[in-house]
């Protein structure tokens, strides 16, 4: 079921991410949907699903901005491989690790993405780039990955048939 709820997730994470995100921005920098979402549902779900979400959230991402197609989902693939080798390494993700994974993650991915963009012949000055754009992108990341997360635990336990943890009675 999940792989089927990554096409119309994303795709509105990936809208939102070309609409909204630019009227809140800070310096160059603004929270990453696309790949918050991506990273919260491959902290619960197998390695195949996971690297489907990173790819559908990279192309939906890259199909609504001037970027060669493919730039944004390396990042995410290699961001699913890590946290897919980690959960098999760790019995739960909790508060420690998963901000440890949103503050590495988001330098992996848009790192990896200045060094594509550089190799298709955009100009990247990496000094002003890393300050203007990653630490901005890194701060939101780690203040967005919280309701993110809570909103995409609690689809994918629907999704799969899970009781919530708190239920009315």
């Amino acid at each position: 079921m999940g792989r089927f709820l990554s096409l119309p997730l994303l795709a509105l994470a990936a809208v939102l991410q070309a609409t909204l995100v630019p009227q809140i921005r800070f310096g160059g920098g603004g929270p990453d949907l696309v790949f918050l979402m991506v990273l919260a549902w491959s902290i619960n779900a197998d390695l195949d699903e996971s690297l489907i979400w990173a790819f559908v959230g990279g192309i939906a991402l890259d199909l609504l901005s001037a970027a060669p197609l493919g730039t944004s989902t390396m990042g995410m693939v290699l961001v699913v491989f890590v946290v897919s080798g980690l959960n098999r390494q760790v019995y739960r993700v909790g508060f420690l690790l998963l901000s440890v994974l949103v503050l590495v993650g988001s330098a992996v991915q848009q790192i990896a993405i200045m060094i594509i963009l550089s190799v298709a012949g955009f100009t990247i000055a990496l000094p002003f780039d890393l300050s203007y754009v990653v630490a901005p992108t890194i701060i939101y990341n780690f203040v967005m990955i919280w309701p993110i997360y809570w909103v995409i635990r609690r689809i994918q336990r629907r999704s799969r048939g899970e009781k919530p943890y708190f239920t009315a009675k």
